[in-house]
């Protein structure tokens, strides 16, 4: 009875641990979500490429980036991301596995802000988060203590 109530318990944190896989970046980071079918498609190459190049700029936004394919993907960093919380990101964002790609962007607070089926150009991406309220307040604490300068 004892290890039934062990296994048990392990299937019951391994659930809850998928469904927590973005939990951590609450109020603290912005989570792009890159879903591709596989690492060689081409806007997928081609998001990472704009992406990479501004690494400053992305630093700077507090984003951390995930890749999502439909056996596993990456988390920010370089860790794997196991088949579990892909299917829980595939399933919770509304995207099929191996359909294609799909940007997802997700604010500090947790709700989407943008998706598109191609390419976002940093211009386009930047411009979006700078606009934000949260994003706004960062550049005016990082200016000079939160005064307002036009």
């Amino acid at each position: 009875m004892k290890k039934y109530l062990l296994l048990f318990g392990f299937f019951v944190m391994l659930k809850f641990s998928d469904a927590q896989t973005l939990d951590p970046h609450l109020w603290k980071d912005r989570v792009i979500l890159l879903f591709t079918a596989s690492r060689q498609d081409a806007f997928y190459q081609k998001q990472t490429h704009i992406l990479t190049e501004k690494t400053e700029e992305v630093t700077e936004r507090a984003l951390k980036i995930y890749t999502i394919l439909p056996g596993g993907g990456t988390r920010p960093g370089g860790g794997g991301l196991s088949a579990g919380p892909a299917r829980h990101l595939y399933s919770t964002y509304g995207v099929t596995p191996g359909k294609g790609f799909t940007f997802v962007l997700i604010g500090k607070d947790g709700t989407e802000k943008l998706r598109k089926e191609e390419p976002v150009t940093a211009r386009e991406l930047f411009a979006l988060i700078d606009s934000m309220p949260m994003r706004r307040a960062e550049m005016r604490r990082k200016r000079g203590g939160g005064s307002k300068k036009n």
